[in-house]
């Protein structure tokens, strides 16, 4: 592999973001092939040179990687404000960092599954940049009975916003269920394909997230992201 940066490998393995990582070599956190390292420019090749990160650094590095998924239930508004209602945020309210953590884009009132919060923007950017194309698998049920016409248009794309829409995997799973595959993050979605094909959707729960699955997670439940789960959630977005 070609040289790079230390503060990019630094980035790209997750411990920081560039800046955050810069901020670590000059602070003397890292070390390189046994070296410490406190000035920019040096280069590493990954999977040769031996890059350290020291117990101290780590500790604030865990800190600042922190991811929550919580179980979202019907009727919480996904925001911080206090004046718009039952908020998201009451239900992390327990969590000792939930002061500092921001919901990563959005699941209507009237959604309910997967929601996630970090405390790391560059991470919270880069999952619902619409470029990443990360998937979210989402459980419908509608009033009507779907037909193999209406969900063929869904899975090859409908028009909304005068553009046509992703292609969209769906999995049938009863005469008025299906779920949905969606690689982009545009307002309401799922309910506005529903509707442009006919359908009228009266359930819509989120279930997946890239690889993240809801699990037995309780309505209104959260818990934390494992650091694994968390680096392969910055693989799927390149970040």
């Amino acid at each position: 592999m070609e040289p790079i940066r230390l503060q990019k490998y630094l980035a790209e393995k997750g411990y920081a973001s560039r800046r955050g990582a810069e901020k670590l070599i000059a602070d003397g956190f890292v070390k390189v092939n046994g070296i410490l390292i406190t000035e920019m420019g040096i280069k590493v090749t990954p999977g040769q040179d031996t890059v350290e990160v020291n117990a101290k650094a780590i500790s604030k590095i865990n800190a600042s990687k922190t991811v929550i998924m919580l179980n979202k239930p019907l009727g919480f508004v996904t925001t911080k404000s206090p004046d718009e209602g039952r908020n998201v945020m009451e239900l992390i309210a327990k969590h000792p960092l939930a002061s500092q953590m921001n919901p990563v884009g959005r699941l209507d009132k009237d959604s309910s599954g997967i929601l996630l919060f970090t405390n790391d923007g560059l991470l919270q950017y880069a999952i619902v940049n619409p470029e990443t194309h990360l998937e979210k698998e989402y459980e419908v049920t509608t009033e009507e009975d779907h037909t193999p016409s209406q969900l063929e248009k869904m899975t090859e794309g409908v028009m909304l916003d005068d553009s046509k829409t992703r292609p969209a995997p769906v999995k049938v799973t009863g005469p008025n269920k299906f779920n949905i595959c969606l690689t982009e993050g545009r307002n309401r979605q799922v309910r506005r394909m529903c509707k442009k094909v006919g359908l009228t959707l009266i359930e819509l729960r989120r279930i997946r997230i890239n690889t993240l699955v809801l699990g037995d997670l309780r309505g209104g439940c959260w818990r934390e992201l494992s650091l694994e789960e968390i680096d392969a959630l910055r693989e799927a977005v390149k970040q």
